[in-house]
Order: C-alpha cells, then sequence, then structure tokens
C-alpha cells in the first residue's frame, strides 16, 4: 500500500458545489465529507474569507480592540451570493471560535444579509440552506427591508460589499453607522473597480474621514480634511502561500477553521503602527514573505495543538525554523554565459 501525501487546492465549480466541498456549514451534497478527511483548501471561499477576516481582525486593532472583540460585531453582508456566503462564514466561524456566548446559533443573529430584493429574513422563498442560515427572524426586520432602514435599525459596525454592483450600498447607509459609530468600518469587496459598491473617497466622505476602509479592488490614497488616508487591497495573497506552507511543512491531515483563523490573526498583526495610523490595515506588499512566514507557522502551531500534523521539526528546533528552512527562494544560477563572459 502506497500512502501519497498532497494537498488539493480547490477552485469553484458552482456555488452549491464550491460550498459544499469546502465550508462547514450543514450541507447537503456528499461531497462535505472531504474537508474532514482530506488535505484540501479552496482559495476563492476560505481563502477570500479568511482575508477579509484577518482585514476585519486588524480594523479591531486599529480601534484599539482585541481579535476576541469580533464576538461583538454586528455585519451587514451586501450580496447572498457565493463570495458574500463565503465570507459571512469565516466571520461567523471566527465569531465561535472567539468565544461567543450563545455559540453556533447567537453568532449568525449578527448578520444581515441582503440580496437584490433586500434584507433576508424567514420567509424569503427560493434561496439556499446556506443562505437562510443568516436569515433574519423578527419583527422589527421583515424580509425585504430597505438596507438602510436595517442599518438603522441594528446599527452594525461593519458593513461588507460583495454584490459585484456599483451603487448597492447607499450613501444613506454609510451616514447611518457613521451616526452610530465613531469609526465605522467600511469593506466595499466586489472586483473590478468599476463594480466596486463604494469609492473609499465616497465612504471617507460620508463618514467625516472616520471611515476604516478596505477594498477588493487597488485604489489610490485619499485627501481628507488635510490627511492622506490610504484603503488597503484585501488580496488572498495574503493567506494562501502561508496556509498552504504551514500545511504543508506539517503534513497537516486537515485545514480546520479554527486554523484558517489562527491564520487571520497572525496576519493581522503584521500591519505595522504607522501603517495603521494611514489608515491600512493590511501590511505593505513588500513585507510579503515576512506575512506568509508567520501566517505558516501559526498554521503549523495549531495544527501541533490539535495533533493533526504528521511531520515534525528536527531535534532542538523550533516550529518557526522549521518553517523558515522550508520556505522556497526563487533564486538561480545563469545557464548559459554570453561570448566574451569570464
Amino acid at each position: 500500500r502506497v500512502r501519497v501525501r498532497v494537498r488539493v487546492r480547490f477552485r469553484p465549480f458552482t456555488l452549491t458545489l464550491t460550498l459544499t466541498l469546502t465550508l462547514s456549514l450543514p450541507l447537503t451534497l456528499p461531497l462535505a465529507r472531504y474537508r474532514d478527511t482530506h488535505l484540501c483548501f479552496n482559495d476563492d471561499i476560505q481563502g477570500t474569507g479568511a482575508t477579509v477576516l484577518a482585514g476585519v481582525l486588524g480594523a479591531l486593532r486599529m480601534q484599539g480592540r482585541p481579535p476576541e472583540a469580533i464576538a461583538q460585531l454586528k455585519v451587514a453582508v451586501v450580496g447572498a451570493g457565493s463570495a458574500g456566503i463565503g465570507v459571512s462564514q469565516a466571520l461567523h466561524s471566527a465569531m465561535v471560535e472567539a468565544g461567543i456566548p450563545g455559540g453556533y446559533k447567537a453568532a449568525a443573529a449578527n448578520f444581515m444579509l441582503f440580496d437584490k430584493d433586500g434584507l433576508v429574513g424567514k420567509g424569503r422563498k427560493g434561496q439556499t440552506e446556506e443562505v437562510m442560515v443568516y436569515a433574519r427572524d423578527h419583527p422589527d426586520l421583515p424580509d425585504g427591508m430597505d438596507i438602510t432602514a436595517a442599518i438603522e435599525q441594528e446599527k452594525p459596525q461593519l458593513i461588507l460589499g460583495l454584490s459585484g454592483r456599483r451603487g448597492t450600498i447607499p450613501e444613506a447607509a454609510i451616514r447611518a453607522m457613521a451616526a452610530a459609530h465613531e469609526r465605522p468600518i467600511v469593506f466595499p469587496l466586489s472586483n473590478p473597480t468599476s463594480a466596486c459598491e463604494i469609492t473609499p473617497a465616497e465612504a471617507y466622505s460620508w463618514t467625516d474621514g472616520r471611515a476604516i476602509v478596505a477594498t477588493g479592488s487597488p485604489f489610490d490614497p485619499v485627501t481628507h480634511g488635510g490627511k492622506t488616508l490610504t484603503p488597503s487591497q484585501c488580496n488572498n495573497m495574503y493567506i494562501f502561500p502561508g496556509v498552504g506552507l504551514g500545511a504543508s511543512v506539517c503534513a497537516a491531515e486537515t485545514v480546520p477553521d479554527s486554523m484558517l483563523y489562527r491564520a487571520a490573526v497572525a496576519l493581522s498583526k503584521m500591519t505595522k503602527a504607522e501603517e495603521l495610523d494611514a489608515g491600512r490595515v493590511f501590511p505593505a506588499a513588500s513585507n510579503i514573505r515576512e506575512v506568509s512566514r508567520e501566517v505558516a507557522t501559526a498554521v503549523a502551531h495549531h495544527a501541533y495543538e490539535k495533533k493533526i500534523a504528521r511531520t515534525n521539526p528536527a531535534r532542538g528546533e523550533t516550529v518557526e525554523d522549521f518553517v523558515e528552512r522550508k520556505m522556497y527562494y526563487p533564486e538561480y544560477v545563469p545557464i548559459f554565459s554570453r561570448l566574451g563572459d569570464n
């Protein structure tokens, strides 16, 4: 019998198949079994979710709050497609990891999910099981409720744009968040730039420069009130190399939600104080190797804690050194020389 050691990185097929393959919510198709028995990872769902989670943890850090404060966040998610559900899942799992009283069900009640017909309530017909986990069941939050009215009612601290359409987050909704919170967290994450729900300049303008902003598309810095504010680009490059490296180095059996939470926490701690002061929740891309090393180390440490690692560091070697030793350096010797070279 030959045992082959391999990590499978999925790309999405359809929403139902991808979610069933990679997420840990109650799912219907038999492919759900792979996540708990095989070393596999879906970057478009888990990678995006963990990266957004890290951005949210970075925003909490900017507010002077610890990662565990995520359990107290109320979240508005604009877009109920695969991206909206995947990111909601990541934040939902993080709230459970952070120890929210009431666990899974209480964490689900922290979310408001909006599709083209407004707020998703318990009376909604034709939506998927994954969406209906977040359907609200309260007379003050009826199915189809307008986004601005719902935000005025619930006062979420965080809004995520994952609709793929410009203008789906109205100015009044952002102003309502700014009226309720000193530092509202505004993440319009849709790509490309033309599909971004609102621009960073709009987010800063509507909140008097107080919003903490990250986007899915790259945007230039914005000057507001004499201060230059730099929105972060929420890019999966911050997460998937480190998760892949850490899981491969220690030969992890699986990639559980708790591992992705640890990866996001590690990433959120890599942003420097001066970067936070400039409005950024992610570190500079020039530090990506250092970031990936820290994420990989956090992943490997968690695998050892959960006893799902099958390879150990050498005798006397730390996990940090083990990861460093296994990192790939793209350095090559010349394979030819030009005439006249010595």
